[in-house]
């Protein structure tokens, strides 16, 4: 009866210990760099496209927006790394209203920002022609077009505006919207890439 007792012991012994294994000696460190990093896309922008930063994600106009119903400006918050690694350290809210991270929060965000705040959410690379009738104009219709904002109260923008003011329109893709001649307008990290990837082929028409 004992060595029944014993035997069955051992046997649950060995099933069990290798769930309760933790012993990082034997990974590598490029192994465990992965185990222990943040990832921006994964662990900081849910952050800051909860009800926490509502204001920054309901449409309001007058808040720089982190996200827009089904559309997160994932350049915009990045380039705000600086800014979220204040808060989280205790600094104020740059704008009105007592805005503070949760203490989890505040961790994750420094550990991102102390892991040299990278941008993972990277867009899939641009592949084959990009033209403007194809890729541009369509871009130009559904995010540039209104009755406040370009061909409306704004200057209306086609082909061959487009291409002579390439340094401009250039300069906004890559500052995430912030040098957007006027209000400062959030672009998505898709629409940068396809707007410097035509640029970069010739802006072909």
């Amino acid at each position: 009866m004992k060595k029944v007792s014993i035997l069955t012991l051992a046997l649950i012994l060995i099933i069990l210990l290798p769930s309760c294994y933790k012993n990082y000696y034997d990974i590598t460190e490029d192994t465990l760099d992965k185990i222990n990093s943040v990832s921006f896309s994964n662990d900081v922008v849910p952050i800051m496209t909860s009800g926490a930063c509502g204001c920054h994600n309901n449409g309001t106009s007058t808040q720089i927006k982190f996200s827009n119903k089904d559309t997160i400006f994932y350049n915009t918050i990045h380039t705000r790394s600086n800014i979220l690694y204040d808060m989280a350290k205790g600094g104020a809210h740059p704008a009105e209203g007592n805005i503070f991270f949760t203490p989890s929060q505040a961790d994750l965000v420094i550990k991102w920002y102390d892991q040299g705040a990278i941008n993972d959410a990277i867009p899939q690379p641009i592949v084959g022609d990009v033209t403007y009738s194809k890729n541009i104009q369509p871009i130009y219709n559904t995010e540039c077009r209104g009755s406040t904002c370009h061909g409306g109260q704004a200057i209306s923008m086609d082909y061959g505006f487009m291409k002579n003011n390439e340094p401009t329109i250039s300069s906004m893709m890559k500052t995430s919207g912030d040098t957007h001649p006027g209000p400062k307008y959030p672009v998505p990290v898709s629409t940068s890439a396809t707007f410097l990837a035509w640029y970069a082929q010739g802006a072909k028409p």
